[in-house]
């Protein structure tokens, strides 16, 4: 059985892996230099049965900014992402309109990854676990910001 501590270790796990496998200009944020009014939080705790909210199991969910794109580099970023994911034989999937793009994958030991194209182009990458009991240990708070530092990707509270 999965702590919501283990459960947010290997969600970062992954994020850094694969932030560790692209270009070290990009870095994950909660907030956007663009974006001021845009800041996401560190995460919620979603119950799995809505009508017992404290109650069982729930998942972990959590989006970050992408920085280090520009607009004429945001699709090619956004392939490496995804090719990334699929080299790693990870199920992935892509979908969206012509303005907004979304590109899923699903990890072996059950965490879901999303890479989102906004209609203004901004990239943002989001994670969610497997689930946990809801009153297990919740551990350390996601990082504000994942980047890399003398060639490791790395996070910061």
């Amino acid at each position: 059985m999965r702590t919501q501590a283990e459960a947010r270790t290997q969600l970062l796990r992954h994020f850094t892996e694969t932030l560790r496998a692209l270009p070290p200009e990009l870095s994950l944020a909660l907030r956007h230099p663009d974006l001021p009014h845009a800041g996401l939080h560190r995460g919620v705790v979603l119950s799995e049965d809505l009508n017992h909210p404290d109650d069982g199991w729930a998942t972990f969910d959590v989006r970050y900014w992408v920085l280090g794109t520009a607009p004429d580099t945001r699709d090619r970023y956004f392939d490496l992402v995804t090719g990334v994911w699929r080299e790693w034989g990870w199920a992935t999937r892509d979908g969206g309109a012509a303005r907004t793009r979304t590109g899923w994958a699903d990890t072996p030991d059950g965490y879901g990854l999303a890479l989102t194209r906004s209609v203004n182009g901004y990239l943002s990458m989001a994670g969610s676990t497997p689930l946990f009991l809801r009153d297990s240990v919740v551990g350390e708070p996601m990082p504000t910001r994942i980047a890399w530092r003398d060639g490791e990707a790395v996070s910061s509270l």
